[in-house]
């Protein structure tokens, strides 16, 4: 199974293209198969690093993929074949350059960043919805759910403090969330003891959250489940994951559907494949009858001799496209329906056509009644012999 693209470049879903570009060099200099001589391992985590990068920096694919994941691509990677290019870095200076201006050597000798307020993003949640194959194939206008999620506090408003009162800057940081701390010849920033890096206090917490600024409880979510969607779509709810501390925005919702199998269909991406038995007097004399398809009936004719094992394809009856107009096409696989048993009427006329077809030499009739019924005409007529 593919990994997330966030998790492979090591990166928040809200994640801006400077942290995505500057996340992407510090891991394609780590991995680059120049650096990595025969270390396949490395070498695949490059290209699925490059994979990622291509998706996410790229801003309508990028909303796909938040959308629906893997599957909204169309596949691995959307169906493309990723490959590293060198003139997304100018030299191997270009690279280095990346770090000395604010990265891991800036955190190193001081350059840190600050934590705004002290606000940490919520956490996201995955629910997993079951679908009949009828409401995967045609989606539904709305679905409720009960969601248990963590919401900001309605008594201190997601702040942790005590109606009246406010929070307060750190004295051991200053406000900062970061403290110096000395290790042989080198000063490294590690978060503040005393107020666990968020650069603040809360003097009285609020007795409702107990300075959590958030409580549990169960809430109903509403949302449209677009036509098409397939075991395994991930569809994103933004800001309808857990709420934030201390004021920090929501993550989202992943529902994540797995859809019931149906026992006419057999469903291969958006096309659909199905199993039809026909009478054998149709397929040698040919004729017209009327199948059922997911969008109601059609009239299916069928040219006189059409072999047992024939595929007729029904063009823009299977499932629609998540990304883009029309829909897959319905396969329908013939097979002969042999009756289990015959009337005294029936079995004299089937004989009629045994025999006066056995009199003739081998031909096209005869070939094909070898198909339909397996052999039985010419064993039949070694027995008569």
């Amino acid at each position: 199974m593919k990994r997330d693209y966030y998790e492979v470049l090591g990166v928040s879903k809200d994640a801006g293209a400077d942290e995505l570009k500057k996340t992407y060099r510090k891991l394609a200099l780590e991995l680059h198969p120049d650096r990595n001589p025969g270390n396949k391992e490395a070498e695949e985590k490059f290209k699925e690093a490059a994979e990622a990068y291509s998706v996410l920096s790229d801003a309508e694919k990028r909303k796909v993929y938040d959308q629906y994941g893997h599957v909204g691509l169309g596949g691995a990677g959307g169906g493309q074949s990723f490959q590293f290019d060198p003139s997304q870095f100018a030299d191997f200076e270009d690279i280095l350059g990346s770090f000395f201006g604010g990265g891991i050597f800036g955190d190193l000798f001081g350059g840190g960043r600050r934590r705004s307020g002290g606000e940490e993003r919520g956490s996201d949640l995955q629910y997993n919805l079951k679908l009949s194959f009828r409401d995967a194939i045609f989606g539904k206008e709305s679905v409720e759910l009960s969601i248990p999620r963590l919401e900001s506090c309605g008594s201190c408003h997601g702040s942790g403090c005590e109606p009246g009162s406010r929070p307060e800057t750190c004295a051991q940081c200053r406000g900062a969330g970061q403290v110096a701390v000395r290790q042989g010849f080198f000063q490294m920033l590690a978060p503040c003891p005393r107020c666990e890096g968020r650069g603040r206090i809360i003097p009285k917490p609020c007795r409702e959250c107990r300075g959590e600024g958030r409580i549990s409880r169960k809430s109903k979510v509403s949302f449209k489940v677009p036509a098409g969607v397939d075991r395994g779509t991930r569809l994103r709810l933004q800001n309808q994951g857990e709420a934030g501390r201390f004021g920090g925005r929501s993550g989202d919702l992943y529902v994540v559907f797995d859809v019931e199998a149906d026992p006419r269909y057999e469903r291969d991406g958006t096309d659909l494949h199905q199993r039809l038995e026909v009478s054998w007097p149709l397929l040698v004399a040919g004729g017209s009858l009327d199948v059922e398809t997911p969008y109601g009936s059609d009239k299916l004719k069928l040219a006189e001799g059409t072999p047992a094992d024939h595929v007729v394809k029904l063009v823009n009856a299977g499932v629609p496209r998540l990304q883009g107009s029309g829909r897959g096409d319905l396969y329908l696989h013939l097979r002969v329906a042999v009756p289990k048993s015959l009337t005294a009427e029936q079995r004299q006329l089937v004989d009629q056509l045994r025999r006066s077809l056995g009199g003739e030499a081998a031909g096209e009739e005869e070939g094909f009644l070898a198909k339909v019924f397996g052999g039985t005409e010419k064993s039949g007529k070694k027995k008569r012999k």
